[in-house]
């Protein structure tokens, strides 16, 4: 079991990459005329590659003081995200990345924030539900799928991802479904177990899919702008979305 100071550096360190990445996306997606907001992105990445830094070098005394200087930084960069997404709603932006993407990007920020909320007070996150935990990150693998899909010029792979996706979308509205089910106080039950077996092979298929794509060493006209820091991004979400779920297990069969 993680000590609390273990804890802390393994959340910090996970989702500061994840703020990193998507203030590295939106840095990417922005058009050259919007320099405020370029800015704004930039200064973003260097923070959080700051705090990155400082917790590689082993430079932090006090874990809650850290986490609530942290959450600062962490909320303004939710508004300038919310921000995004109102100016791209109302079209007074030039931005490539999709309302649905911005917003799911608020929703991991939102739940960096959860874990904020207890490591700022001395203590270790709660170990959450599988549900939990198949609703933030099943929403994530949609979101990445359908990312994909703008990125590939090749019909079949296109059609491929566009699979992945409604998948996705159907496990999410059953996990929507199942959680209702915990109501009772039951932690596992056969239509659960069912669930979890279909969500895993499914997130092994899509992960061989993003390998295949990865590695196929595409041409361009095949494989736009998708990057090997969106790939990178991906496998260190999955990684963590397998680790949270084997917590869980753990626990749960203690």
């Amino acid at each position: 079991m993680k000590s609390y100071k273990d804890a802390a550096l393994y959340e910090h360190s996970f989702w500061l990459q994840v703020l990193r990445d998507h203030a590295n996306f939106i840095h990417h997606a922005l058009s050259s005329k919007e320099y405020k907001l370029v800015a704004h992105a930039e200064n973003f990445i260097h923070t959080f590659d700051t705090y990155l830094q400082t917790i590689c070098e082993q430079y932090i005394e006090d874990i809650p003081t850290f986490t609530k200087e942290v959450g600062e930084d962490v909320r303004n960069f939710r508004r300038l995200k919310l921000s995004l997404i109102e100016q791209s709603i109302n079209d007074e932006i030039a931005i490539d990345l999709s309302t649905s993407f911005l917003h799911h990007m608020v929703t991991e920020l939102e739940e960096y924030l959860l874990v904020i909320g207890y490591l700022g007070k001395g203590e270790k996150p709660p170990v959450f539900h599988e549900l939990h935990h198949h609703m933030l990150w099943l929403t994530d693998a949609s979101v990445h799928a359908g990312a994909l899909q703008e990125e590939l010029g090749d019909h079949h792979l296109k059609r491929k991802s566009q699979d992945f996706q409604k998948h996705f979308d159907h496990f999410y509205a059953k996990a929507v479904e199942l959680t209702g089910y915990i109501k009772t106080n039951l932690q596992s039950f056969p239509i659960l177990d069912k669930f979890n077996t279909h969500v895993d092979l499914e997130r092994k298929l899509f992960h061989t899919f993003l390998n295949e794509v990865h590695d196929m060493n595409l041409s361009p006209n095949i494989l736009n702008n998708f990057s090997k820091l969106m790939a990178d991004h991906m496998a260190r979400e999955e990684q963590y979305y397998v680790q949270k779920l084997a917590e869980f297990h753990s626990q749960n069969h203690d």
